[in-house]
């Protein structure tokens, strides 16, 4: 299920690469050509933007009155301003009140909607982060989706190359893992040629200055994550007297790895996560996938779909290759380890749903079978930005030491893979890197994680010696990958930055939230209904993707086919305990939610039926209702 509603985890993207070498399939790193210095040029003209109110699917009906959305024209080639442009899809969430100004929100990637995450998660930054004074912007880069999405491929092309036997067993499925290597950049070769060395970091960062251009706003303050910091970076050494404000979460620096750590870092912080996974799995026998080996389980499992792939409803087969995305993409965030559990547990059972529904959301494909362009616009915003893998020199060396010490994420990995050129020579030269070295004064905080998988604490540490004496570094000491939302005490720090330009003290740490428990009032409220069956809690909060630290529930499934029937009678028994609320419930994604209030103290009541229930954001809280039962489930998020 996706959590859109209420309070969302940040998930930067961990993108797949259309068939690419499994190994270079998380955010890239890598080689980079020679950096030159970053020109500051002239911006071009541009008209003041226009805002009007949002028709696109990825706002829900309830919240559409709430966005403005526009689009920026911008030159794709800076150096022929008046020649051919892109449009660049914006969308904001107005200020209230007295406005401060803009905040830029990047998501990763590369390749990444800006668009979507506001669409989606906007309201959660802007009431966790305070932020209520500004209007919180978000856009999609130059090639994705909205703003001139690339597709080299079609949908069933990506379908097909997808998931490649990495481990081939017959010289067709050999054949047929070279094809998929060798399809992504032929085809954006022959489709677009010239024209992929546009689509660079630097030029996305002169796109965010012609938007602030058009927003009309002398400076801006932006929150990347994971490869929106790059960005972010990219963008302030660009253009230092244009900066309010940044918060970059989960530093992505491209630059000065050696061979090894292009390859490796990545490897050993998932191989890290998932023994972190393992570990808390072989502990909680509430876990879905418990053993007293679990590693050994996950093997087997493994193995098992590399002989026998098994097919889902729509005919796609799980392979091995599947359940390695499906892992990785839930070990981006502590909040999807349950999830990960059920969805193995299942595939160990033949039911294979739970495993695509992470691989799907991992590669961005939607249940219509349709893309984002988030893993093709990410191939070549890697290239054109001067981010790429090159031959190995010595890659049996490499290879022996990646299967030494990250053994599950280095699987599929072949010398002859890391000793084969980069993709990105197939359809554009070297591109250089922009160079990240910010000269101005205005507040920069740097946030970074020591049990992230997916950008090491290191590279959070060089860019903030990278970015001079007005920057400030913080350490997450939890879980996952993007740290703000994951911890009131770095909340606090990224909102101070925002809203007041005051850093925290450099060098300052963040532990997780403790885990909430029952407040003392909750026993006032009323009991079960007649009729009704509790659900485990662990096990809930794991299908709705929430962590401990974030709420306190319980659940139940009720008799009755109606939610609005069942909420109703809410209102009589919480008056009587003495909570209390005359407003409609709100719809959340075809649910109803209430909240019901004593003073200070509020639970929110959620309500699903079986129409509810059918609908996609609620497939893995489905499972655990019987037909002809409603879903009832307390809510209680501490301030």
């Amino acid at each position: 299920m996706r959590k859109f509603w209420l309070v969302l985890v940040v998930m930067a993207f961990g993108l797949s690469s259309c068939g690419l070498n499994k190994v270079r399939a998380l955010l890239p790193i890598g080689e980079t050509a020679t950096p030159e210095p970053v020109a500051v040029a002239v911006a071009p003209s541009v008209d003041a933007i226009t805002w009007h109110s949002c028709n696109d699917k990825s706002i829900r009906s309830e919240d559409s009155s709430k966005f403005d959305c526009s689009t920026v024209d911008v030159p794709l080639d800076y150096a022929q301003p008046d020649g051919e442009k892109i449009s660049i899809a914006v969308i904001r969430l107005p200020a209230s009140g007295s406005r401060t100004g803009a905040i830029l929100y990047n998501p990763g990637g590369p390749g990444g909607s800006g668009f979507d995450y506001v669409a989606s998660m906007g309201h959660t930054y802007v009431d966790k982060l305070h932020l209520e004074g500004f209007d919180f912007v978000g856009f999609d880069p130059r090639g994705v989706d909205r703003s001139g999405g690339l597709r080299c491929q079609t949908d069933k092309e990506l379908d097909k190359y997808m998931y490649p036997d990495t481990t081939p067993d017959t010289p067709e499925e050999k054949a047929f893992l070279q094809a998929a290597y060798d399809s992504f950049a032929a085809a954006c070769k022959v489709k677009y040629g010239a024209k992929l060395k546009f689509y660079s970091t630097e030029n996305t960062a002169r796109d965010m200055d012609m938007i602030r251009i058009a927003i009309g706003d002398e400076k801006i303050s932006y929150l990347g994550v994971s490869y929106g910091t790059y960005l972010g970076a990219v963008y302030a050494s660009m253009f230092p007297t244009h900066v309010r404000a940044m918060v970059l979460d989960s530093a992505f620096e491209p630059k000065g790895d050696s061979i090894e750590e292009r390859y490796m870092t990545q490897e050993k912080g998932f191989e890290k996560a998932m023994n972190n996974w393992i570990a808390w799995c072989e502990k909680d026998d509430k876990c879905a996938f418990h053993a007293s080996d679990v590693g050994v389980r996950w093997d087997a499992l493994y193995t098992k779909l590399d002989n026998q792939p098994v097919a889902g409803k729509d005919g796609r087969m799980v392979n091995q290759e599947v359940l390695d995305t499906a892992t990785k993409s839930a070990l981006y965030s502590q909040s999807r380890w349950g999830e990960l559990a059920q969805a193995l547990a299942d595939a160990d059972s033949g039911d294979v749903a739970g495993v695509w529904q992470l691989a799907d959301s991992y590669n961005d494909r939607q249940d219509d079978g349709t893309y984002l362009t988030s893993n093709q616009s990410q191939n070549v915003i890697t290239c054109a930005s001067g981010i790429l893998y090159d031959a190995v020199p010595n890659a049996d060396e490499l290879l022996k030491k990646m299967q030494t010490e990250a053994p599950r994420m280095s699987r599929g990995a072949t010398a002859e893979q890391l000793a084969a050129p980069s993709d990105c020579r197939v359809y554009m030269d070297v591109m250089p890197i922009a160079a990240v070295q910010y000269t101005g004064s205005a507040p920069i905080l740097i946030v970074g994680g020591e049990n992230d998988p997916a950008t090491p604490m290191r590279w959070s540490t060089k860019m903030h010696d990278e970015m001079g004496p007005h920057a400030a570094l913080l350490t997450y000491s939890g879980e996952g990958h993007g740290q703000v939302l994951e911890s009131k005490c770095v909340n606090a720090a990224a909102s101070q930055v925002l809203t007041a330009m005051k850093l925290p003290a450099d060098g300052s740490k963040c532990d997780p939230d403790p885990d909430v428990t029952m407040p003392s009032w909750w026993q006032r409220l009323p009991a079960d209904v007649s009729g009704a069956v509790a659900i485990d809690a662990t096990t809930m909060r794991d299908a709705m993707q929430f962590k401990a630290s974030e709420l306190y529930l319980q659940a139940w499934f009720v008799p009755g086919t109606n939610q609005k029937d069942v909420i109703s009678d809410y209102d009589v028994t919480m008056a009587t305990a003495g909570f209390t609320n005359p407003d409609d419930p709100k719809e959340i994604s075809g649910g109803l939610l209430k909240y019901f209030c004593d003073g200070k103290d509020c639970v929110g009541v959620l309500v699903l039926d079986a129409t509810a229930l059918a609908k996609p954001d609620w497939d893995s809280v489905s499972k655990l209702v019987p037909a002809n039962h409603c879903l009832v489930i307390y809510l209680y998020f501490p301030e």
